[in-house]
């Protein structure tokens, strides 16, 4: 898988990840917010080429 496919599917993670935040009770809103921009950021760098899989 290329380093797009890839960029994507950590971006898509990450944005469910964020989107849950307030259907969810097993941390707080706070905290699942700052996990999902985290993973979003992470889909980045792959994405861009700083962090290979």
């Amino acid at each position: 898988m290329d380093q797009n496919w890839s960029g994507f599917l950590i971006g898509l993670v990450g944005a469910a990840i964020t989107l849950s935040a307030y259907t969810q009770t097993l941390v707080s809103t706070t905290q699942c917010i700052v996990i999902g921009f985290l993973v979003l950021m992470f889909g980045l760098l792959v994405k861009e080429g700083f962090i290979s899989l």
